[in-house]
């Protein structure tokens, strides 16, 4: 069984994986910004989650300074796209697993309403 809300934040999720790997990411990019902001609102409207919610903006905010001009301020040995990307692609993966988290938390809901009408059912 599954869950349409979680279903559809997979599905945004899945689609900022796409466009960050489509785009050279060279900066200048003002349509895969638009893209990217359009998805990580509908990612952060798709499901009720403050984590959730805060990690698209995340992703908004470094795909901000990723598809702007120019290049993005080095950090150490990565060039600043680079180290973007690598912000971006973690932000991807804490949600894929509080995704995970919450409709874990959920089958684990219902297994024990079901137990306990099972049992309330047996007296």
């Amino acid at each position: 069984m599954g869950y349409p809300d979680i279903d559809r934040a997979r599905d945004r999720q899945a689609a900022l994986r796409r466009i960050l790997d489509a785009c050279a990411g060279q900066g200048g990019d003002p349509r895969a910004l638009r893209r990217v902001v359009d998805v990580c609102r509908e990612l952060a409207e798709a499901v009720d989650d403050d984590y959730c919610r805060d990690k698209a903006r995340g992703v908004a905010e470094f795909a901000a300074e990723l598809f702007t001009w120019g290049e993005p301020r080095a950090r150490g040995a990565l060039s600043g796209s680079e180290f973007l990307r690598q912000q971006i692609r973690a932000a991807l993966e804490l949600l894929e697993s509080r995704l995970y988290s919450l409709e874990q938390r959920r089958r684990a809901g219902q297994l024990g309403r079901a137990l306990f009408s099972e049992h309330a059912l047996k007296r």
